[in-house]
């Protein structure tokens, strides 16, 4: 189907999901629309010109997932990338992401509690994240978000919230807590934590939450083994705030931390031995993964000045690998791909919002600065893996109007960068200065209480990074003088929302959008030995498609559709090969009784042809949830939740995956319980 047809059909779709409806109460508020926050104030996710997706506490109940790619595995225009190892993720929004090569990740944005994760290390995964500490998760597809959370934000943000002390403290109590235990059959894994805040006063709270999984081996549905995990996984999460008046001062830490015995080398794909003549398998090691997250933030919002609500923000992130040789002496790793590597950023960080409303329209601007230094570091010298610094500085400036029918988005942001090599790179000792100007400006207008329609316009330069400057894998020559990215992205969309749609009582919200992002100077890599550099600019690339999440309510019954569409090329024709599968996601839930919820997930997918001639076919994946938990009597304040993943034992490969197939059927449950 070519992309015209694709955008009619989601037309079409959009319009049989919101027929004829009757009018709604202008301010009422529809709990199926999500709630967003920006610089300025709560806006539902209909009433932002954006394509937005979140992963609220409720999702997160439902998916019960075992690591942040279960998390993000319904999200329109979202991928994932590797396998469903702990340590595998990675991820792709609207065609980029991870392809398998060196910052193929850095066109994404990825933020926990506001602070940025990257690393990179060959055929490891990308972002490491207990999501038993997770309470939200916000995607923004589109560089539409790049203004306030970075620069190069082609793909777009995902943007990760951890627990508060005030999400286990029962209403009217000083302190509380759950605990929680759970099991899932593939990955093999054994669960544990418990999370406990406490507020002695209404200007003090503190949070301490531990988690702890047993990860064992992923299965494919044939029953082989994909993925030794094999690792014991202690996680830590600390958090206190203490307000003086009208100022507060807030800390945080984030602490985790695997040691694999014989696990895989290769978490993306596994072992995979024969993979060419005479190759033998990736290895095992004995593997620390460490990933430390410290921040300390303060804010000062007097209540007798609008213009006044400001944060700074000093925080470190450090992600570690260090790989040593397993026990087996016939699955040796690579004497080049062992050691330690680590990517280590501090960042300074300082914004204002002011409140410039008038009796006619809301208005908030923010104004704010950031300088950063990340240190990439290895104690093993190796070409595909150059150490580096990345110094970095940017002022930014973000209004968001609201003036009658109209919602009027803005940004400027200015980044200049400084990146150059350690003595250990022998390829270049060329230092590089680049810099970076990104305007965006995103208009809606309310056509009605019902219909909006929208439409947006974003400039992105992604800059490029250590190992594309200064990558020597297989012989290649450095690329000192590799161009950045530039990215420009147009949007159109319309959204509705209703209530009292077929009958009393019921809601129904909607989203559509159709994106084009036309990228001149896309870095590629060559795989070529010198003279020819390991990365090169080709003159353009483009991708085009769109995003459809609908979502329907009626008494005890919440269904919901995402459907995304992507295609892309370069300047000669040629498929781009980073691009995911069209997908379609149904979901159904069923509130059978005030302690039973019942729910079933379907994804799918239209197979995708690959650079080459290769092609990998489409899928359909189902998946089933069930949820009970007593509202009175002595189990009051247990929940258990039960699921299966992929029921029917499906094997598929994702098109955005180098290699499969993906796991197969997961049995998981879980039992909490609050106090």
């Amino acid at each position: 189907m070519n992309m015209t047809k694709k955008a009619i059909a989601l037309l079409l779709g959009t319009t049989y999901l919101a027929a004829p409806a009757h009018a709604q109460q202008e301010g009422n508020s529809i709990p199926l629309d999500p709630i967003v926050l920006r610089a300025g104030t709560q806006k539902v996710a209909s009433s932002v010109p954006q394509s937005v997706s979140v992963i609220d506490d409720q999702d997160l109940d439902d998916l019960q997932p075992g690591n942040i790619g279960d998390v993000l595995a319904t999200v329109p225009g979202v991928a994932g990338v590797g396998s469903s190892s702990f340590f595998g993720q990675g991820f792709n929004i609207r065609g980029f992401g991870s392809s398998g090569t060196a910052a193929s990740e850095a066109g994404i944005v990825q933020l926990i509690d506001g602070e940025k994760k990257y690393y990179e290390s060959y055929r490891q995964g990308s972002l490491f994240v207990e999501p038993d500490f997770l309470k939200r998760v916000e995607v923004l597809r589109g560089p539409g978000a790049s203004t306030l959370y970075g620069s190069g934000a082609l793909g777009g943000v995902i943007a990760m919230e951890t627990i508060d002390a005030g999400d286990v403290i029962s209403e009217g109590r000083t302190s509380g807590g759950r605990v929680k235990l759970g099991y899932a059959s593939n990955p093999d894994t054994a669960f544990g934590s418990i999370a406990w805040g406490w507020r002695p006063t209404e200007g003090f709270e503190a949070l301490a939450a531990f988690a702890w999984r047993k990860l064992g081996e992923t299965e494919t549905p044939d029953g082989d083994t994909l993925v030794r995990a094999n690792s014991d996984s202690p996680n830590l999460l600390l958090k206190a705030r203490k307000t003086f008046g009208d100022h507060y001062l807030e800390a945080s830490y984030q602490h985790l931390e695997a040691r694999g015995d014989d696990q895989d080398f290769n978490q993306l794909e596994g072992a995979q031995p024969g993979l060419f003549p005479g190759f033998t398998g990736w290895g095992v090691g004995d593997i620390l993964t460490r990933d430390q997250v410290a921040r300390l933030e303060w804010g000062w919002n007097p209540a007798n000045n609008r213009y006044i609500d400001t944060k700074v923000t000093l925080s470190y992130t450090n992600t570690i690998k260090d790989v040593q040789q397993g026990d087996d002496p016939s699955e040796p790793i690579m004497d080049s791909l062992l050691g330690r590597r680590d990517y280590a950023l501090w960042r300074l960080k300082a914004q204002n919002t002011a409140d410039l409303s008038t009796a006619s329209h809301d208005h908030f601007l923010t104004v704010g600065a950031e300088t950063f230094r990340q240190d990439r570091a290895s104690t093993t010298l190796s070409a595909s893996h150059p150490e580096g610094y990345t110094r970095a500085a940017a002022v930014f400036a973000w209004s968001e109007m609201d003036w009658g029918r109209f919602t009027m988005n803005s940004g400027l942001r200015y980044e200049r960068q400084r990146t150059q090599p350690k003595d250990s790179v022998t390829v270049s000792s060329d230092r590089v200065d680049s810099e970076s100007i990104e305007p965006q400006v995103a208009l809606m207008y309310r056509l009605n209480d019902n219909w909006s329609v929208f439409g947006s316009v974003a400039f992105v330069n992604r800059l490029p990074t250590v190992d594309e400057l200064y990558d020597g894998f297989s012989g290649g020559a450095a690329s000192p003088g590799l161009k950045d990215e530039k990215g420009k992205n147009i949007e159109i969309g319309v959204s509705y929302r209703a209530a009292d749609l077929l009958r009393a009582g019921d809601e129904a919200a909607m989203k559509l959008t159709l994106f084009r992002n036309h990228i001149d100077d896309m870095i590629m890599r060559t795989n070529m030995p010198a003279p020819v550099p390991a990365y090169i600019n080709i003159d353009r690339a483009y991708l085009r498609g769109g995003e459809l999440e609908a979502s329907y309510r009626s008494g005890g019954w919440q269904l919901g559709a995402a459907v995304s569409v992507v295609d892309g090329e370069d300047q000669d024709g040629k498929v781009l090969d980073t691009l995911p599968n069209d997908r379609v996601v149904l979901s159904a839930a069923w509130q059978a009784s005030p302690a039973w919820r019942l729910g079933a997930r379907s994804t799918l997918a239209d197979g995708r042809d690959k650079p080459g001639g290769a092609h990998r076919s489409g899928y359909g994946v189902h998946d089933i949830f069930a949820t009970w938990t007593p509202r009175t009597g002595p189990a009051h304040g247990i929940e258990v939740n039960l699921g299966i993943d992929n029921v029917t034992d499906r094997d598929y490969v994702p098109a955005t995956w180098l290699t499969g197939p993906a796991p197969g059927r997961n049995f998981k449950i879980s039992l909490s319980r609050s106090f």
